[in-house]
């Protein structure tokens, strides 16, 4: 598509934090990846579901490489990006209801667990992948610790009702601002390693930690196995 890819956005959350966000984040080529990105994408196998896919950076880098992939995302926008860019099955669709024959690789990327918005929903979710997956499959997705930081001057003001005793201090609202036009909050999950690793056994997930860096981001690898009970 054409745009301006020297724009940047501005991404303001309830957390504290705000971070210039340059377009052509979303424009990259391989050799542009992420370390944690690249870890993904030589472990991805067979057929590929690229969900949350956005402008098709890692559709694309998979076709590339010879993979069939599906590449979803619940955006009509992005949907017609990554069909211009040349994405060759690019679908508008939810995770929670896409509906299709098992897939080998289940590839969330890029803070891949926030759209799942809060922790209560992991359950959801990984009943979603299951479907979703096959029994050999896997799910690669990224996430990491949520980090708390003063507001930027003149940043809109994001709260959401005070947390629970149940309440996960990395459940977050989040609100892109581009050229000083703000858009409507939406909820992002910032699941640390520990959470991931108890929540996927509970669920009846095997977890394993592909990835990790200095700043607490990891890549996490999936696979179905049988859950666990908590004692009595």
């Amino acid at each position: 598509m054409a745009g301006d890819e020297a724009a940047t956005l501005v991404v303001h959350s309830s957390l504290g934090e705000s971070d210039d966000l340059p377009v052509r984040v979303f424009f990259r080529d391989e050799e542009d990846f992420f370390s944690f990105e690249q870890t993904a994408l030589e472990l991805c196998r067979g057929r590929v579901l690229d969900a949350g896919a956005g402008t098709g950076v890692h559709a694309l880098e998979l076709q590339r490489r010879g993979f069939e992939v599906r590449a979803i995302d619940v955006l009509p926008e992005a949907v017609a990006i990554m069909r211009v860019r040349g994405v060759l099955d690019a679908v508008r669709a939810d995770l929670f209801e896409h509906e299709d024959a098992r897939f080998d690789t289940l590839l969330m990327l890029m803070n891949g667990i926030g759209p799942v918005g809060r922790i209560g929903e992991l359950r959801r979710f990984f009943e979603a992948a299951r479907r979703l997956v096959a029994p050999n499959g896997q799910i690669l997705v990224d996430s990491g610790e949520a980090m708390i930081c003063e507001p930027r001057a003149g940043a809109p003001r994001l709260v959401w009702p005070p947390p629970t005793s149940e309440g996960y201090g990395g459940e977050a609202w989040i609100r892109l601002e581009y050229a000083g036009e703000i858009g409507p909050p939406f909820r992002e999950l910032y699941l640390g390693v520990e959470e991931m690793m108890t929540h996927a056994a509970l669920c009846g997930w095997r977890c394993d930690i592909a990835f990790t860096d200095d700043s607490g981001a990891y890549l996490a690898c999936l696979r179905p196995g049988r859950a666990i009970t908590r004692p009595s």
